[in-house]
């Protein structure tokens, strides 16, 4: 499954936008690099809001959205 995932900085008004690809239960990867992995602190720190327990990642299913209000960031995934 693809999720695109839009963060907007609560802060700055940034808009960071990017794909995941996998499942719940063998992950996801961002540009073939497990999420949790990534290089980049914006996005890393995203997908650690991602991947808190009843985070909607685990049970979103194709077509559906879901929002999430981070600390930092509000965050849109959209399951394709």
């Amino acid at each position: 499954m693809i999720v695109n995932v839009k963060a907007t900085n609560k802060n700055n008004g940034e808009v960071i936008s990017y794909k995941l690809e996998g499942d719940s239960t063998a992950g996801f990867l961002c540009d073939g690099t497990h999420m949790q992995e990534v290089a980049d602190n914006k996005v890393r720190e995203v997908n650690n809001n991602l991947i808190l327990q009843g985070s909607p990642l685990y049970t979103i299913k194709s077509g559906e959205s879901a929002e999430i209000e981070a600390m930092t960031f509000d965050i849109e995934i959209n399951a394709e």
